[in-house]
């Protein structure tokens, strides 16, 4: 009777075991059940983002992974599974806070740079106006010496004959012309000094505003955030923030790896990476994304599914 009873013990051990594995095995199965049939919820309209848009990026995030894996895991239904909602909130507004900063900065980094080109073509201006007015004030001053000499020469001897006074009266009237030419070119380049300073001021000051700018948005924005633009929890996504139609379709096809019940993984450039920010602007799934979908989704043995499952509890 007792190796009866053993055996019967041993029979329902077996047996425990038996359904035991096949309910791990279910979980396992389960965990990558496809294909997912999935639908848009609703949008807040604070997104400015129409039905079409929005599903014109769900099915970018559904290709990324199909084509990816070859495999057929998400169908769009109008009574789907699980149901993509838009969620307006703070982090929205953060986005868009963020973006309004960076508008202003690159506009007033735009004036800035015009204004640097107004004050470095005034500076060239002055430039070639001083050279031109220092071999001029040069021309004067031998001209002006010639002068001198020649009235102090006829001077010492009594004056000069009739025709040699007119000729020093003609010198003398071209030489008062040149003279007021000078003093016109000298304020002309004091004007240009005052509106060179006036500019470089004002560039400084646009330069300082930027710079403080800056210090804000690096302060505000500088840090990488994490996944917090969506979520995704049972039969549900939440999309709470995006800042361009790149990131959207990055966010979702995030969420979308979650919701075949993959992890994160390390690769930053990885769209399963738990920061955004790393990854390339072309999305593509890197082979870290891969492995962790082929962990999850692909084909495995019994017990290596019993052992992620029981890893998983």
């Amino acid at each position: 009777m007792t190796f009866y009873m053993r055996k019967s013990f041993a029979v329902l051990l077996i047996v425990t075991v038996l359904f035991g594995g096949g309910y791990f095995y279910y979980i396992a199965q389960a965990v990558c059940k496809v294909p997912i049939t999935y639908t848009l919820g609703y949008i807040d309209d604070r997104f400015n983002l129409s039905d079409e848009e929005a599903r014109l990026a769900l099915a970018d995030a559904e290709s990324a992974w199909e084509d990816a894996t070859g495999k057929n895991l998400f169908s769009y239904e109008a009574d789907g599974d699980l149901v993509i909602n838009f969620t307006y909130d703070q982090r929205q507004e953060f986005v868009e806070a963020e973006n309004e900063l960076k508008d202003k900065l690159d506009a007033t980094e735009n004036i800035s740079e015009a204004i640097g080109e107004t004050y470095a073509t005034l500076v060239e201006q002055y430039s070639d106006l001083e050279i031109s007015y220092k071999d001029r004030v040069e021309a004067y001053e031998r001209k002006l010496n010639r002068y001198n000499q020649e009235v102090e020469h006829y001077n010492s001897q009594g004056g000069a004959p009739s025709e040699v006074y007119a000729q020093l009266e003609t010198q003398k009237k071209e030489l008062s012309g040149e003279l007021e030419e000078l003093r016109g070119l000298e304020e002309k380049l004091n004007k240009l000094v005052d509106e060179i300073n006036r500019v470089g001021e004002k560039g400084n000051s646009i330069i300082n505003t930027y710079n403080k700018g800056v210090h804000v948005y690096n302060e505000t924005f500088g840090e990488s955030h994490e996944f917090t633009q969506g979520d995704y929890r049972s039969n549900e996504i939440s999309i709470y923030t995006f800042e361009n139609p790149t990131e959207l379709k990055l966010v979702l096809i995030h969420e979308f790896g979650h919701a075949l019940s993959l992890d994160h993984v390390e690769n930053e450039r990885s769209v399963m990476h738990y920061l955004i920010g790393g990854q390339p602007d072309t999305l593509e799934l890197t082979d870290e994304d891969l492995s962790e979908f082929d962990r999850v989704c692909g084909e495995k043995n019994l017990f290596e599914k019993l052992t992620w499952a029981l890893s998983r509890r």
